[in-house]
């Protein structure tokens, strides 16, 4: 009996600590959630002027979140602030102000919550030394719950990365590496998805640091990203308001985003794209590759930038890569870089279906590289329309792949 009372309070005190860690993290996000909230919230109201129709799904949002505080708030001082819509700039300030406050709060409290774990994770370890016949039935859940304070960071990422969408007509192929060692965090990320029957998104980001700064910035990325194209579809307009958001938003002057944002044509082929400074990307037409060049600078280097749109007309089978520093500013063992020509020598060797695209030039890469030392988001997007009998393909006849590229142009964002 005694033995099976130690096995309880050693069970008790593994798992306690875990949750009281997973709360504090719950409260910490919530608190940044809010914030953002409160940014895209002022821009919508006071830069873009929009009506009190469009604002009530941000005013929705941003309350939910700060019920969510509350309900995870365990002190009086950790509980959300009052918000009366509408509001206003001087509302914000107050709020943005309080929310930073709670953000350190949450943030003792989860430091604090990390230490007590520690220090009962270190109680019960020894308990589990006495009873040690029962410990080989415990041993599996023990490991879970310690692995589990262990990767609380890593679980947040993976929650914010996208996955990936499957688009009509689009054979997409994709790589997300993180060069960090024992942990998934890395600031490089995709996305992919449909925003209405005819057209689909998709992204390449970079963003830069690591951890949790960088994984909330990621989730910024795409959800900023996808609801601006609930406004606009053009991919330079898109930027530019993501950019303007995010020089309000960065907490640090050396915060940046590299990015490429293309918008598809799904029965056409059609391309319209806009690049952030971002690393070449790439448009294969046949055998023949051509570097699509950026569109403007890289988000957080200005508070106002502007981007411009390009086009291309993808035949069927074209395929356009993009992908992140780690590809391009990765070293043999001399320490020669690859560079965009290396990459784009690649593809004119490389053929297939996407996946096995964006595999195989992993694949090269590491045979290349001995380790890879920076993150890497690969993107692949080959156009492989389903056409029926007399139906014309835009680039050439049904069938048929062009003999070049077919670059169409620039356009201006509005």
């Amino acid at each position: 009996m005694g033995l099976l009372v130690l096995l309880v309070l050693a069970s008790y005190l593994s798992y306690g600590g875990s949750v009281k860690i997973t709360d504090a993290f719950s409260y910490q996000s919530a608190v940044v959630a809010a914030q953002r909230d409160v940014e895209l919230l002022e821009v919508e109201q006071f830069d873009r002027k929009s009506v009190r129709s469009e604002l009530r799904p941000y005013e929705k949002l941003l309350a939910s979140d700060l019920l969510r505080i509350d309900a995870i708030a365990q002190t009086q001082d950790e509980r959300a602030p009052v918000l009366r819509f509408p509001a206003t700039r001087e509302d914000y300030a107050r709020l943005d102000e309080i929310l930073h406050d709670k953000e350190v709060l949450g943030r003792k409290r989860f430091d604090d919550a990390v230490a007590r774990n520690t220090l009962t994770r270190n109680v019960a370890n020894a308990l589990f030394a006495l009873v040690a016949v029962l410990f080989v039935l415990l041993e599996g859940r023990l490991r879970r719950r310690v692995e589990e304070g262990r990767s609380l960071v890593e679980r947040l990422q993976r929650a914010f990365i996208s996955k990936r969408r499957d688009l009509p007509n689009v054979d997409l192929g994709s790589v997300l590496i993180s060069a960090t060692r024992g942990s998934s965090v890395g600031g490089d990320t995709h996305d992919v998805f449909t925003f209405d029957r005819k057209n689909g998104m998709f992204m390449v980001a970079d963003v830069s640091g690591k951890g949790i700064d960088a994984a909330v910035d990621t989730a910024l990325v795409k959800y900023s990203i996808r609801t601006l194209f609930s406004e606009n579809d053009d991919p330079g307009w898109v930027l530019a308001k993501f950019a303007a958001i995010y020089a309000r938003s960065a907490e640090s002057l050396e915060s940046f985003i590299v990015l490429f944002l293309g918008v598809i044509d799904l029965e056409t082929g059609r391309v319209r794209y806009a690049s952030a400074g971002h690393e070449p990307a790439w448009f294969r037409c046949g055998q023949d590759v051509v570097l699509l060049p950026t569109t403007g600078p890289i988000v957080g280097m200005e508070p106002a930038p502007e981007y411009g749109t390009k086009t291309l007309l993808l035949g069927k089978g074209d395929v356009v890569v993009v992908g992140t520093d780690g590809l391009t500013e990765s070293r043999d063992s001399r320490g020669r870089q690859l560079g965009a020509e290396g990459v784009a020598a690649w593809l004119t060797e490389l053929s297939g279906g996407a996946q096995a695209t964006a595999e195989a030039i992993v694949k090269r890469l590491r045979k290349r590289s001995t380790r890879i030392t920076d993150d890497l988001a690969l993107l692949v997007v080959r156009y492989m329309p389903r056409l029926s009998a007399g139906v014309v393909n835009p680039a050439g006849t049904a069938g048929d792949v062009p003999s070049q590229p077919q670059l169409v142009g620039g356009e201006a964002s509005p």
